[in-house]
């Protein structure tokens, strides 16, 4: 009895604080994994980290399976529960209402467990990313036009693969970038306009390239660096797609400005799906050094998609391996720099040799692992702690 009438007291002072306050938009559907998905490449895809999507879908894991729905939460921050803490009390402090928290959270239950993390709203999410219900009569570059924002832009944030709409639907609008775009399909040159960029933060420009003879996504994308499940997504492609010659085709440039370190001793925190799997992608060379040593080797990113699979560039290099593993080759973890075009980045590396190889004069049967900020492991799919772990020494955390 107690608990119901406090809740009722509480949840009446909370409706009168709703009154004065702005509803917080939120995503109003949920996305489809579809494979190749990962936590950390939808956390990039919409802006949000890892941690906060298993908050708002209460996983225990980063484990994800194609066609499970996942609820993406809008603009947020975790918070902590304290002793003492109740939902209108944080909803209070964070300018926001009750219902806001249950909905960003999917919770059914409003008890809170101290140490249990929750996602409350931040400022941003009342002003920047809206939801908006097709009605009849509408089309996408008149909806881009009146929020100023571009076609492209809403599509890949609906994750849309087609400009046809149904009335009823609900749409994602994302943050403004200043540069609308009321274009066409037809004018495929005027859909790519570069969103208003945080000079501290990563951003993506994007470009054209005309399909050459002998052109495939794979070698294109190796040619720019990029990997191919994000040009075939971004041109809406299949992975058997055949293309054709003069074919025009996004490419995305993506742009990582550079982060404070601690000392020249340690290296760039750089989140892989974000930053260093651009920095460092595959057939890039780059020399590695052992934290602990100091002693150096080269190395060449042949392949990897939610961690760098990476060999020796020599035999040489191999023997150094070796040497600083304790004269043999081993799984266990040791915090590494990267420094790829003058990049240096805080990593973690293992030495044993396994599965597949690239380079076949090197005196190593197969490639290694470099694990970077929040990189995954092959086997299940989820951040591995140790190496993760290992990353913070190497930035002197």
């Amino acid at each position: 009895m107690f608990r119901t009438t406090r809740w009722k007291r509480l949840a009446a002072q909370t409706s009168m604080i709703a009154l004065l306050l702005p509803a917080t938009s939120a995503f109003a559907q949920p996305i489809s994994v579809v494979p190749g998905d990962t936590l950390g490449n939808l956390a990039y895809h919409y802006q949000v980290s890892v941690e906060q999507l298993k908050i708002a879908n209460h996983l225990k894991t980063d484990m994800i399976q194609s066609g499970q729905s996942l609820y993406i939460p809008p603009r947020s921050e975790i918070y902590t529960v304290k002793s003492g803490d109740v939902l209108w009390k944080i909803a209070a402090d964070h300018q926001t209402t009750i219902p806001t928290i249950m909905e960003i959270n999917q919770r059914t239950s409003y008890d809170l467990f101290v140490g249990e993390k929750i996602l409350v709203p931040t400022a941003s999410a009342t002003t920047t990313d809206r939801t908006y219900t097709v009605k009849s009569g509408d089309v996408l570059w008149k909806i881009a036009s009146r929020y100023n924002v571009s076609i492209q832009s809403i599509l890949d944030a609906n994750r849309l693969t087609s400009t046809d709409l149904l009335i009823g639907q609900k749409l994602l609008i994302p943050k403004t970038t200043g540069q609308a775009s009321n274009q066409t399909g037809s004018q495929k040159d005027k859909d790519t306009a570069t969103p208003a960029k945080d000079a501290t933060k990563p951003w993506v420009e994007n470009t054209r390239y005309q399909v050459k003879q002998s052109d495939t996504p794979w070698t294109i994308s190796i040619d720019h660096g990029i990997p191919m499940t994000e040009l075939l997504q971004v041109n809406k492609l299949s992975e058997n797609a055949e293309l054709q010659i003069g074919q025009s085709l996004i490419i995305p440039v993506h742009h990582i400005p550079e982060t404070s370190v601690k000392n020249s001793k340690y290296g760039e925190y750089l989140d892989w799906f974000e930053a260093s799997q651009y920095l460092f992608p595959i057939n890039a060379v780059a020399t590695v050094t052992d934290f602990e040593t100091g002693r150096s080797f080269q190395v060449k990113r042949t392949i990897g998609a939610s961690h760098s699979d990476t060999e020796p560039l020599t035999a040489a290099d191999t023997a150094k391996i070796k040497d600083i593993w304790g004269g043999d080759f081993s799984w266990s973890v040791r915090p590494v720099i990267v420094e790829v075009n003058g990049r240096r980045i805080a990593a973690s590396m293992t030495s044993m040799p396994h599965s597949i190889e690239y380079i076949t004069n090197n005196n190593f049967t197969g490639h290694f692992d470099i694990h970077f900020l929040n990189s995954l492991r092959h086997k299940d799919n989820s951040i591995d702690p140790d190496h993760q772990e290992a990353i913070k020494v190497a930035t002197g955390r």
